[in-house]
């Protein structure tokens, strides 16, 4: 039940809260980028809080904040190339979900050996 919190978290920070303006600017512009994985950051970091201890949803949110702005920062500039093609598009789009849940996965499974101090 844990792991459904965490996807719901994540489908809030990642689509309820990105404007329009962060979906189309993260891919040319760093601070539109910065914006949307601070916001889904945020998001991510009060559930952690709610689900685990302080020194796990630290580590836990961290880890998955970066990764979400990695996986993003190359998703986004491939999706952008191809916004006109829907067939290669929303592929793109499904992949870099896949990668999202697939660290959510991993990071949850792996939670207690992500604490840091």
């Amino acid at each position: 039940m844990m792991f459904i919190w965490i996807l719901i978290a994540h489908w809030i920070g990642d689509y309820a809260f990105q404007t329009s303006k962060m979906a189309m600017g993260k891919s040319y512009n760093l601070t539109w980028l910065s914006l949307h994985v601070g916001t889904y950051t945020g998001v991510l970091f009060v559930c952690s809080l709610l689900l685990f201890p302080i020194k796990v949803a630290i580590g836990f949110f961290l880890i998955n904040g970066i990764l979400h702005g990695i996986t993003d920062f190359f998703t986004s500039k491939l999706s952008s190339k191809y916004q006109k093609n829907p067939r290669i598009f929303f592929p793109i789009l499904g992949f870099d979900q896949l990668i999202h849940m697939i660290t959510l996965y991993l990071t949850f499974i792996y939670r207690d050996q992500l604490v840091f101090f």
